[in-house]
């Protein structure tokens, strides 16, 4: 720094608007001129300047640090994507098994009550299988009752039995003789 004389400040004084009573004249509190040469920045000064300035500084640090870390968390993040995408993979597998599970018991369910039907469904068929084995057993009674051979009537048929076709006019059937040895 170069050591040069800078002008003097002067500050003008305010002129009584009327005459004061006399008293003494007040101190020589007042400065009317500050010269370079005094001390231009006082201690309290000086210290609020280092305060500012230290602030700054520990302000650009913090934010220093800061963005060291936000860099950090992403490529910590980043290293770690894998395995939250995996994870991600398996809970939508998790949750597909657990529908499954879900349906499965429903189904059970649904299939329990269909069994439950289905038994006294059985139950009541098993009373009819009683009774038509009952029917049963009074027929074979009686079919054992009846004579090993019963003798039929034969069935004799003379003549030609006419069936008109569509569109062909009329035909005649064969004559033929037959028996029969069924009964009726």
């Amino acid at each position: 720094m170069t050591e040069r004389m800078l002008p003097a400040i002067s500050l003008p004084i305010p002129a009584p608007a009327r005459p004061r009573p006399a008293v003494a004249p007040p101190r020589a509190t007042t400065r009317t001129a500050a010269h370079r040469k005094e001390a231009f920045l006082t201690t309290p000064a000086r210290a609020g300047m280092l305060l500012g300035g230290s602030a700054a500084i520990y302000a650009v640090t913090l934010a220093g640090i800061a963005a060291l870390q936000a860099s950090d968390d992403a490529a910590v993040g980043a290293r770690r994507q894998p395995w939250v995408d995996a994870i991600a993979a398996e809970r939508a597998v998790n949750d597909d098994l657990e529908a499954s599970l879900a349906a499965a018991r429903e189904d059970s369910t649904r299939l329990g009550n269909v069994y439950a039907d289905i038994s006294t469904e059985v139950a009541a068929y098993r009373v009819r299988l009683d009774e038509l084995a009952a029917l049963v057993a009074e027929v074979e009674g009686s079919a054992a009752a009846l004579p090993d051979r019963v003798a039929l009537p034969s069935v004799t048929m003379r003549g030609a039995i006419a069936a008109p076709r569509s569109g062909s006019g009329t035909t005649r059937a064969p004559s033929t003789t037959s028996t029969s040895g069924g009964s009726g």
